[in-house]
Parts: C-alpha cells; sequence; structure tokens
C-alpha cells in the first residue's frame, strides 16, 4: 500500500471513530440502561484532573480509561422492612436469612447488566472493563475498595452521600445496589436537571448503630465511620443494614423505623471485645 492510501485509509478511520464517539449522547445511554435492564447510569468522564482516588482505581484496572460507567438496582423496599434490630429482636428472623438472598440476586443481575454493557461497548472496538458489584479488592493495608462505586455515582450526578456514607438517590434513596465499568469509550459526565436532595444530618443513623460505628461528622466532614467496627459486627450478625432502612430516604417504605435503639453499652466497647463475641453475644 502506498502512501497517499495509507493517509487515506487512517483518514477514513479517524472519521469512523469521530462518528461513534458522538453517538455516546443521553438518548444513547437511557437507551442502553433499558437494553440491559438497569434501574439507573450515570458517566464520570476520567482525564488527569479527576480525583486522586478515582484515577487510583482506574490505573489499578485500567489505566487506559476515558470513562467510568456506574449502573443502579433497586433494593426491595419490602425486603428492607424485614431489617429488625438484633438487639430488639432476638430469637426472631434474622435480617441475613431474608436480605442476603435478595442481595445476591440483585448481585448477580447487576453483574450481568454490567457485562452487557461491556461487551456492546468492546463491540464498538472499545477496550472495557466490568468491576463486581461486590468483592472488589481493597487498597493494601486498607478497609477501603479500590474505587469507591459510591462517591463515582456522586460525581456522575446520581445522588448524593449521606451522613451513613451510603449513596442516596432521587429514586430510591439508600435502596440502591451499584457497580462499575471502566471504558475507553470517550463518554462524558452525566448531570441531573433535577436537584438533588441532600442529607439532612438528621444522625437517625448515628442513632440507631449498634456498635456505634457511624458518628457525627467532624466539621469539614460529611461523614464519619468506623469501617473495622462496622465490617467485624456485620459478619458477626450475618448483615445489619440499620442504617441504610433508618434513612429518611430509604423511600417506599410503610415503616421506616422499629424505634430508637441506641446499644449505649456497646459503644464502649473496644474492638477486641466485638471480636470475641460469639453470635448469641452479638444479640444479647
Amino acid at each position: 500500500m502506498n502512501q497517499p492510501s495509507v493517509i487515506k485509509s487512517a483518514e477514513k478511520n479517524a472519521r469512523q471513530k469521530s462518528q461513534l464517539d458522538d453517538q455516546f449522547d443521553n438518548n444513547w445511554l437511557a437507551q442502553t440502561r433499558k437494553d440491559i435492564a438497569a434501574d439507573l447510569i450515570g458517566v464520570l468522564a476520567v482525564d488527569e484532573n479527576s480525583h486522586p482516588d478515582l484515577l487510583y482505581g482506574v490505573k489499578a484496572f485500567l489505566p487506559s480509561a476515558r470513562a467510568c460507567v456506574v449502573l443502579g438496582m433497586e433494593y426491595a423496599s419490602e425486603t428492607m422492612n424485614l431489617i429488625k434490630h438484633p438487639a430488639k429482636y432476638s430469637g426472631a428472623v434474622k435480617t441475613g436469612d431474608l436480605l442476603a438472598p435478595h442481595v445476591n440476586q440483585l448481585t448477580i443481575e447487576i453483574d450481568q447488566a454490567n457485562s452487557k454493557l461491556v461487551k456492546i461497548l468492546r463491540e464498538l472496538g472499545y477496550r472495557s472493563l466490568a468491576l463486581p458489584s461486590r468483592g472488589l479488592p481493597l487498597r493494601p493495608g486498607e478497609i477501603k475498595a479500590s474505587l469507591s462505586f459510591a462517591h463515582v455515582a456522586e460525581a456522575a450526578g446520581m445522588g448524593t452521600i449521606g451522613t451513613h456514607s451510603l449513596l442516596i438517590t432521587p429514586e430510591f434513596g439508600t435502596r440502591t445496589r451499584l457497580a462499575c465499568l471502566l471504558t475507553e469509550a470517550p463518554l462524558k459526565t452525566t448531570r441531573r436537571m433535577d436537584p438533588v436532595d441532600d442529607c439532612t444530618h438528621c444522625l437517625d443513623c448515628v442513632k440507631i448503630c449498634p456498635v456505634g460505628a457511624i458518628s457525627s461528622p467532624v466539621p469539614g466532614a460529611r461523614y464519619q465511620v468506623d469501617a473495622m467496627r462496622c465490617k467485624f459486627y456485620r459478619e458477626k450478625v450475618d448483615n445489619c443494614g440499620l442504617c441504610q432502612k433508618i434513612c429518611s430516604y430509604a423511600t417506599g417504605h410503610s415503616e421506616t423505623t422499629d424505634g430508637p435503639v441506641i446499644a449505649t453499652d456497646a459503644f464502649q466497647q473496644s474492638l477486641a471485645d466485638y471480636v470475641r463475641l460469639d453470635t448469641s453475644g452479638w444479640e444479647e
């Protein structure tokens, strides 16, 4: 192939690529969301000026990514209403017995939607990588995911993060399951046209936490959560979800709380005390 032919071929490929790039508008996103059966979708463009935490996650998985896509699916309010405080409902059906199967099924569905979108983007010629909705590798030496889906979703205009550190969406409140993918496709950051309600800082989540893992934020911070304490508690009692349920933005509930249950004595125990407790100890 002579040089003019090579130049023409390169120009043709560039035009085709440009045409593909131009198709990624809000209409494309809306239709794609329906095609993959996701409830919500948002995009955060990636560049060298992006937040360091976002760049850390991108570099860890797909350094060439130009956008991060977040998918959301609704937790059923009927299941959320079954969450009970173990200290108040000892002997009753445990939260994990009912919530875990629902979460597991939702995890499968949102990961499938994520994989479908990756396939669509790859068929268009863009390298893409789906990240699992749970089980994402942690940062070395930290109880912190390599990439926070909630923070990416917030930056993509899908909602805001509350005192409990959970994402609050206008559509489902705290009842939103997230998954994320990285892609080389030049998707633009999504912006909401309607205002997103912010956390009211009512501190109900602080009061309801059985182990005091959620604190009233210090000045300048939006939330203050002891991730280690939360993690150990959830592992001991087979899930929790109280802060998720009691949030005033957990829309769709026939009941929002079982009344204030504040385990003040538990707040004073050390982490080592929690680790030594068996299941019955947590429920006393």
